[in-house]
């Protein structure tokens, strides 16, 4: 059912080091640019001092 959802509403997706692990989907309706980047600051500094790669992707939007 979450696959169904996400192909309809577009999403920001945070993906560890290369796409490895999915760290989060956030709605873009209710998550703007600038609020991303202040929960990946927040929410996952810990694995960016770790040396990790994170990316911050969109989904694709029909």
């Amino acid at each position: 059912m979450r696959e169904e959802i996400n192909s309809i509403m577009p999403y920001w997706e945070i993906t560890l080091d290369n796409k490895k692990e999915i760290l989060g989907r956030y709605n873009q309706e209710y998550f703007s640019e600038q609020k991303i980047g202040e929960i990946v600051k927040k929410l996952y500094e810990q694995q960016i001092k770790q040396g990790h790669d994170l990316s911050i992707t969109l989904s694709k939007t029909n």
